[in-house]
């Protein structure tokens, strides 16, 4: 009888500590990852007033940090800055000797906003469907050109004219995949997709989007 009811006061004692573990509602998480992604109708699809004709440009890199909290068992808003790079090509033809390519590069700073749906939880496996907002707004350009005769340089001719958005808003749906190292420690893998509300330029007639696919370290309080 003596044990038995040790036994349940240790169970008494144990339980809210169990639960509180389990809990998810009010834990405060911080984030950085990395990553890299493609653009759709990144760049200008019709020559320009210059006869110029654009392509488009490599595979972007992309890092931020990021905040989130439970307000509920399964909801947790994330808040993500970010840093990116992305590329678009300008083909001179041959209009102008001299030159044949132009890179341009833009630097952007990323505010995005997604709602983390916790769809899976089971032993150290987590996974969260997750949409949002996605905003994106241009810090810094450079010009790279590539001559005839195999050299380059950055100048900022004034024939080059400005083709992307300053700003540009658009929606996000992603998938948040998580594996807790600890209580405390997790590495996630977050595949996406960005559809834009406008084109990349007003000219285009086909949607701007991005697939992305970033990975990263969550820290849990």
């Amino acid at each position: 009888m003596k044990t038995a009811i040790l036994m349940i006061l240790n169970l008494l004692l144990i339980l809210p500590v169990a639960m509180s573990q389990e809990s998810n509602k009010s834990k405060i998480s911080f984030g950085w990852n990395f990553g890299g992604g493609q653009n759709s109708n990144g760049y200008r699809l019709t020559p320009d007033s210059y006869n110029f004709n654009y392509f488009e440009g490599g595979i972007l890199f992309t890092t931020g940090i990021n905040a989130s909290v439970f307000i509920t068992e399964k909801l947790r808003p994330r808040l993500e800055f970010a840093y990116s790079e992305m590329k678009y090509g300008l083909d001179w033809g041959s209009s102008y000797s001299g030159t044949d390519q132009t890179i341009t590069k833009t630097m952007n700073l990323n505010i995005n906003l997604n709602l983390d749906f916790l769809v899976i939880n089971k032993n150290k496996f987590q996974l969260f469907l997750s949409p949002g907002i996605v905003t994106e707004y241009v810090i810094g350009e450079t010009h790279k050109n590539y001559r005839t005769d195999g050299t380059t340089n950055m100048n900022n001719y004034s024939i080059i004219t400005d083709q992307y958005p300053s700003c540009i808003a658009g929606a996000n749906l992603s998938i948040l995949a998580k594996y807790k190292l600890n209580e405390q420690l997790g590495l996630t893998v977050t595949p996406g997709y960005n559809y834009y509300f406008r084109k990349y330029v007003t000219v285009n007639d086909k949607q701007y989007t991005r697939s992305l696919l970033n990975f990263g370290i969550e820290y849990t309080f």
